[in-house]
């Protein structure tokens, strides 16, 4: 039997994806069967024990809560940003505007972080200390557990919301004029155009921008560990800043092994649900 020559062609993706991917990920699922306590020198396995005393404790609830609570709360407030900037700049408005709006994509999570932190300051910060008492706001919003988990979400909107603006400006980019065109000639309106022609068009690009955001908002940890380390209490602790105090402060690498399989398992499950309520609808609709 002999190989065909294009295998070798595909040999270093292979290779790469081993390395970066499959061993890494192999590594994670071995370790959330293991009794892996920094302080305690023995290493045993331990079966699914990780994630019975996981999913066993208020903590991990409690966190799931909180991911899930910042997840709808971040991803509708992206949604409606990012569709409302891209008609807005879709065939009109200058370069450089545009420019302006992707801005926050290029600034690191911890920079972002810190400016948030400092501007929300309830002592120093432009809107905690001065623009909010101003409005009769008696409150330090990253001090108070509600006001906390709001302010992560609005500077996690700040910084996202571009990419989601960027995907849907180039779909809308690429729909032929002549179907909003057609539209009108039988008496559509402005909002029958973006019910009836735009969204039905924008399955696809929705689905890629709804995917990428579950990813990203599950892996959030630089902007919440910058802004409140999971703070006051832990409001504002998602999955992955309990991940860290798990590994880092309790010194349990099993469980937080344990607590990484559980969150890919969630992406991979989001990630299923959405393709087949996006990619089935567009399937059905293409027929």
């Amino acid at each position: 039997m002999t190989i065909d020559w294009r295998f070798w062609f595909v040999v270093p993706m292979i290779m790469a994806l081993g390395t970066v991917v499959l061993f890494p990920t192999g590594y994670l699922f071995w370790m959330s069967t293991q009794h892996w306590l920094v302080t305690d020198p023995v290493r045993s396995f331990i079966g699914l024990d990780n994630f019975a005393h996981l999913l066993s404790g208020a903590d991990f609830w409690q966190a799931l809560h909180v991911t899930g609570a910042y997840l709808v709360m971040s991803t509708l407030l992206m949604l409606a940003l990012g569709m409302g900037l891209a008609l807005t700049f879709a065939h009109a408005g200058a370069g450089w505007m545009r420019a302006i709006v992707v801005m926050p994509l290029v600034i690191p999570p911890v920079v972002a972080g810190f400016t948030w932190r400092f501007l929300l300051n309830g002592e120093i910060g432009f809107l905690g200390a001065y623009l909010l008492p101003m409005a009769g706001l008696d409150l330090n919003p990253l001090a108070e557990p509600r006001a906390a988990l709001v302010s992560v979400v609005i500077a996690d909107v700040w910084s996202r919301t571009p990419f989601m603006f960027l995907i849907f400006l180039a779909a809308l980019q690429a729909i032929p004029r002549d179907y909003y065109e057609a539209a009108r000639m039988d008496g559509a309106n402005p909002f029958h155009e973006f019910f009836f022609v735009t969204l039905p068009l924008l399955k696809g690009p929705l689905f890629v921008a709804v995917l990428f955001r579950l990813v990203d908002a599950i892996n959030t940890f630089e902007l919440i560990y910058v802004m409140t380390r999971g703070g006051p209490g832990r409001a504002t602790q998602i999955l992955s800043i309990f991940g860290w105090r798990t590994a880092f402060q309790e010194l349990d690498f099993g469980q937080a092994a344990a607590l990484g399989v559980i969150m890919l398992l969630l992406c991979l499950t989001g990630a299923l649900l959405l393709f087949r309520r996006f990619m089935g609808v567009t399937a059905e609709t293409t027929k």
